[in-house]
């Protein structure tokens, strides 16, 4: 699949099939997210993938609740280790740790979908209690949690907002055209 289409097929499903995910294409997925930019590339990304049935049923009730994730074939909870953020970016390592977790997810949901897997990025969760759950250190923060799976049904392409609407030259405003084009 070539990135255009990757980027504007993917969709965040919450319908999955019981169909198992390969621990091949699994790593795939994983694999991925190291090939994220990160500042000073220190990778404070962590991942802990969950299958067990039980522990996904604790960890939607802990996710305001949202049954769905109950029926995905696995989580990825996605946490940041920022000791060495800390060190070399001092008030700027939370920005930074945000920042290198995302382009990591992104990698995975892409790389999910080049695979024909589906994705959703759950950000709405008790941090405390499902650290707790899976015995996260203290030091160590939740950045999400994403769901992978095949979906049960297609979803529609959401509406998007204009280009003219979101992209702004050489000043908050003005979106009229760039003046070197």
């Amino acid at each position: 699949m070539d990135v255009d289409r990757c980027i504007q097929t993917r969709r965040s499903v919450r319908k999955y099939l019981s169909k198992k995910i390969s621990w091949d294409k699994l790593k795939e997925i994983l694999d991925s997210a190291r090939y994220a930019p990160s500042a000073g590339n220190l990778q404070n990304w962590r991942f802990i993938v969950v299958q067990d049935s039980d522990l996904k049923k604790r960890i939607s009730q802990l996710c305001s609740d949202q049954t769905w994730i109950n029926g995905v074939p696995v989580l990825i909870v996605v946490c940041s280790y920022d000791k060495d953020l800390k060190i070399m970016y001092r008030e700027k390592s939370e920005t930074f740790s945000i920042q290198n977790t995302a382009a990591a997810i992104e990698n995975m949901l892409l790389k999910a979908n080049s695979l024909s897997i589906d994705s959703c990025w759950v950000g709405s969760y008790n941090e405390d209690r499902i650290k707790s759950i899976l015995k996260i250190p203290n030091e160590v923060r939740m950045d999400a949690i994403i769901t992978f799976g095949y979906g049960a049904e297609k979803e529609e392409m959401p509406k998007r907002i204009d280009l003219r609407n979101i992209v702004f030259y050489e000043e908050w405003g003005d979106s009229g055209k760039p003046k070197s084009y």
